[in-house]
């Protein structure tokens, strides 16, 4: 995205126009306070999970704004797409695993139509086709844009079959923070339908900037004809989704109302319902940091959506989960509402971050997944872990009862960040959003991390999460015993690692470093039941945390394992 200068441009615009303008605050954090929150529903055990770099260039350069999506027909084939600025200029990178997020393998989307690109979001549908949406244009003065989907048919290999949504819709126009979704409910009469919705910046005079547009895409039909679906100008960061019948929801960010805004659609695209203001938000849009810290980074209140699909209780209920500050700005927080007659009336707000700090702490770009069996999976940068509040880590939530309740949440990334570090390139500084996508009980994320002093993706998947099954109230996953551990920890050349089998079964060991890369891996073949203990040999091995994996039929699990030589 064009990041300040578009900021800076809708300022000047909307106050031209008369209209309000919401302020961005010089920090959101002047101020120390502890906050209480109502507990979560069940506190559920700590657990590392291995972050995997995916990103394999050598530059300094920065990756960011990742989107990541997990095949519907192979559960270990994922892909991943963001912004890359590895030749010194806007690309977009895509990666692909097909081995569950082991081995990343990552190029370049191939260069079409304008020499730049940007601001990647992806989708796959039912058939396992990937699909990302590009902002590609020319970046000298008066150059052309346009928003260009791109697809790959070999679950992220090679991309091809690219068709503009949207191609410089008017002169002088921008097309920006574009959003994508596929209608994959296979008892939609529209499956298998695009729909794209942005902000097109500037109109036919400049007091009409800004408004939500949105395009749909047919199988086998090109894009139709560009509509409007906002009536008030000064708008940004659409959203859309689908629900089960065909409805087509999109949510915006008022600049002028300061606050979320919503329209509808029942019949797949055709027409939408006047919009409707949804929540009011203390920001629309800021540069946080602490005070005197260059540079700062981009945060915006918009909402990320996601439909229940599943056959379950909830089928149909819409979820949106956005950012907003306190009145007094010295914090901002993650919150979720839920509609169950297609956004007409919300639930109201809740709170998902469950840290209380006695110090302030800022949670930024939530993004939203509801799985096959309705289980809806939220994630977020979080700086809870820095009383500075300039380091973040990724955490996640998640809830099985509708939104009703959410676990306790969870930390993704194993090191924290500073989101200032590497190359002085702004563009929003680590991007405005994560990818992030669950299926079947599982999710995958990918960030902007900068453990290895730059900016660069990182990726890890969740397979251990425990849920209680109907019958019994027991686990149908099971989380790690805490009977596996390594001993002595931290150690200076050698550790035991201890644990447990409760049957006979294969058992195989993983040692991880901090970039996710395999160290060291044994085969212990079959073990019988009962207590058992391996010598891990690290003499070899630089100082520094490792991960160690046991991986056996009923058990999945990691241990920390820390070198001090």
């Amino acid at each position: 995205m064009r990041g300040l200068f578009l900021s800076l441009l809708l300022a000047v615009l909307f106050q031209m126009a008369g209209a309000t303008v919401t302020p961005r605050p010089e920090s959101l954090v002047p101020l120390a306070r502890a906050r209480l929150y109502e507990a979560a529903a069940s506190p559920v055990l700590p657990l590392d999970y291995v972050n995997r770099r995916v990103n394999s260039d050598n530059t300094t350069q920065v990756q960011n704004e990742e989107m990541a999506c997990i095949s519907p027909l192979d559960s270990q084939n994922f892909v991943a797409a963001w912004r890359d600025f590895r030749l010194g200029y806007r690309r977009i990178g895509v990666g692909y695993t097909t081995d569950g997020g082991q081995v990343w393998h990552d190029t370049l989307l191939p260069q079409m139509f304008y020499p730049w690109q940007s601001d990647p979001v992806m989708v796959v549908n039912h058939e396992g086709v990937f699909t990302t949406m590009i902002v590609t244009f020319d970046p000298a003065p008066g150059g052309e844009d346009g928003l260009l989907q791109v697809s790959s048919n070999d679950g992220g290999v090679t991309w091809h079959d690219s068709v503009f949504a949207a191609d410089s819709v008017q002169p002088l126009g921008f097309e920006d923070k574009e959003m994508l979704a596929v209608d994959a409910d296979p008892t939609s009469p529209y499956l298998g339908t695009y729909y794209t919705a942005w902000a097109h910046f500037y109109g036919p005079n400049p007091y009409d900037s800004t408004h939500i547009w949105l395009v749909y895409k047919r199988p086998g039909e090109p894009y139709s004809t560009p509509r409007v679906l906002s009536q008030t100008s000064g708008n940004q960061w659409a959203n859309v989704c689908t629900g089960p019948d065909g409805e087509v929801y999109v949510s915006w960010l008022s600049y002028a109302l300061s606050g979320l805004m919503f329209s509808r659609s029942t019949d797949g695209g055709q027409t939408f319902a006047d919009q409707q203001f949804v929540t009011s938000t203390n920001f629309v849009a800021a540069e946080i940091a602490p005070r005197n810290m260059t540079p700062e980074f981009d945060i915006f209140a918009y909402g990320a959506m996601a439909v229940d699909l599943s056959n379950g209780p909830h089928r149909g209920r819409l979820y949106m989960v956005f950012t907003d500050a306190d009145a007094a700005f010295t914090r901002t927080d993650i919150y979720s509402m839920y509609s169950d007659d297609h956004g007409a009336n919300w639930s109201p707000r809740r709170r998902l971050n469950d840290d209380n700090t006695a110090f302030p702490v800022d949670h930024l770009h939530p993004w939203i997944s509801v799985d096959e069996e309705g289980r809806a999976w939220v994630v977020f940068y979080d700086r809870r872990n820095d009383p500075n509040n300039i380091l973040m880590d990724v955490y996640f939530t998640l809830s099985t009862d509708g939104g009703a309740t959410w676990r306790a949440n969870e930390r993704l990334s194993t090191i924290s960040s500073n989101p200032a570090a590497g190359s002085s390139l702004d563009a929003g500084l680590i991007g405005e959003y994560i990818g992030w996508q669950a299926r079947h009980g599982k999710a995958l994320c990918t960030w902007t991390d900068t453990r290895l002093g730059n900016q660069d993706v990182f990726a890890t998947y969740i397979d251990t999460i425990q849920f209680p099954t109907a019958v019994s109230g027991h686990s149908s996953f099971i989380l790690p015993p805490s009977s596996f551990n390594s001993f002595p920890n931290p150690t200076n050349g050698s550790a035991m690692l201890r644990y447990v089998l409760d049957s006979p079964q294969d058992v195989r060991i993983r040692l991880y470093n901090v970039l996710g890369q395999i160290a060291a891996e044994v085969n212990l073949g079959r073990l019988a039941a009962g207590e058992h203990t391996y010598a891990l040999d690290l003499n070899r091995y630089a100082s520094g945390l490792y991960f160690a994996e046991l991986t056996s039929q009923t058990h999945h699990t990691f241990t920390k394992v820390m070198l001090l030589k």
